[in-house]
């Protein structure tokens, strides 16, 4: 994708005002409060959910659609938007969480300018701004707001997966407009909508959890993998990622790396983690390569890692089922759930993990099998990988690849999480729910 074959089609951007220094208070207990305010109802319903990189750009359809000069803002910043297909938009801003099971709440509707400024009127958390103009499809636009750093839980929203695998205007680091890897594009920019309905991965990789976490009431801080790029201070028990967070940059592992031998919990709800390793530059990404083939496999501080693509199988709960998997009782299983892509610790480096569930085989298999792996740190920090990356869009039955999920299903994945994020409030959690090896140490 070259940059000027997106910045040649932006309507109506601007530059991006100094803000104002500003104080936004968000005491404990903030997103129960929030929680407890009317949502909106239908919200989305006017926005047919698209899945990102499924080449729905090349449909002939008449959108509006939009991107933001940067993926996060804190109290007091602004973010410009910037307009492709229409000179101008109605613009509606919603705050994503559960609102009594309305699923966001809209905080302003704007329009005329295109710039947003997060102000205590915008509490922390993922923003989807939908676009709306006449005669033009409606598109939604990414954008996080960060809160201050004390939180239970900071939650990781992975826009560098999502703009990898971004397929607006042609290429993304997979493939070329012909759809062939043998034309992907070395580098891509942030300088572009996202296909699909333009909120990249987040409807379905990252909401549901999103809003679980909410309805639970849980404080939480909200980054991108960008802002954790920039190594920033986290003063949270738990790091959570959802579920699909392939491409890591070296200071993203790093400060994860640093936070598991501070003590801070490692919380995956994906597969395929951190198997990518990327380099910015500005709003530019550059380059992909598996970590492993530099001898930095991510089983070293995941404990699993991915091993294979495609599959659909079922999730065994182990007999002597512990925390989280004792909430579905034991020898429990979870059809269909590993997959698209899934993790195993099989054959891999790292540290000894314990084997919470793993995948159903056949008598003929032989070789690996997908499972979701827990260990602890010698800080006391549990570092928890569900080793597929099914797992959230279960949650909402929302996956692509055709994969669904029947309601006894769903609920078991939904009692799992609730079980795991209840607890991700506890520091160190690994002192309280200690691993039992099943495989050990592996050099």
């Amino acid at each position: 994708m070259k940059l000027a074959l997106v910045c040649a089609l932006v309507i109506g951007g601007m530059t991006p005002a100094a803000a104002p220094a500003a104080q936004c208070a968000w005491q404990s207990g903030w997103a129960k409060v929030e929680n407890a305010k009317v949502g909106n109802k239908g919200w989305d319903r006017d926005v047919a959910l698209r899945f990102s990189a499924d080449y729905s750009r090349r449909k002939d359809a008449q959108r509006v659609e939009g991107y933001f000069d940067q993926t996060s803002i804190s109290c007091g910043q602004s973010a410009s938007l910037n307009l492709v297909g229409a000179k101008s938009a109605d613009i509606s801003l919603y705050r994503i969480g559960y609102y009594n099971g309305a699923g966001a709440r809209l905080i302003q509707r704007i329009k005329s300018a295109t710039q947003i400024t997060a102000t205590q009127a915008t509490p922390p958390g993922q923003y989807l701004v939908k676009l709306k103009a006449p005669g033009r499809v409606s598109t939604f636009v990414p954008l996080m707001i960060r809160g201050s750093s004390k939180s239970e839980i900071t939650f990781v929203s992975s826009v560098l997966t999502w703009q990898a695998y971004n397929q607006w205007g042609g290429s993304s680091l997979y493939k070329g407009a012909d759809g062939m890897r043998e034309s992907k594009a070395n580098s891509v920019s942030f300088d572009r909508p996202y296909d699909g309905d333009g909120a990249g991965q987040f409807r379905y990789m990252e909401q549901p959890l999103v809003q679980m976490i909410e309805q639970l009431g849980i404080d939480v801080n909200y980054l991108t993998d960008i802002d954790l790029d920039k190594a920033p201070k986290i003063d949270s028990a738990s790091i959570i990622f959802g579920g699909h967070s392939e491409f890591w940059t070296q200071s993203m592992r790093d400060v994860i790396e640093n936070e598991i031998n501070q003590g801070t919990n490692l919380l995956i709800f994906g597969g395929n983690t951190a198997y990518a390793k990327t380099e910015l530059e500005g709003r530019v990404m550059n380059n992909r390569i598996p970590y492993r083939d530099i001898n930095q496999p991510e089983s070293k501080f995941i404990g699993s890692q991915f091993f294979s693509l495609g599959i659909k199988k079922d999730l065994e709960v182990q007999v002597d089922s512990k925390w989280p998997f004792n909430v579905l009782g034991t020898t429990a299983v979870i059809r269909g759930i590993y997959g698209y892509e899934a993790d195993t610790a099989m054959g891999t480096k790292g540290p000894g993990v314990e084997v919470l569930a793993r995948a159903s085989i056949s008598p003929t298999e032989k070789g690996f099998v997908a499972m979701s792996t827990y260990y602890t740190a010698p800080s006391g920090a549990a570092v928890l990988n569900l080793g597929t990356n099914a797992w959230v869009c279960a949650m909402a039955n929302r996956c692509p690849w055709g994969h669904t999920f029947d309601a006894q299903s769903v609920q078991q994945i939904r009692l799992v999480t609730a079980a795991i994020v209840k607890q991700a409030g506890r520091k160190e959690m690994g002192n309280w729910r200690p691993a039992f090896i099943d495989i050990p140490t592996r050099n």
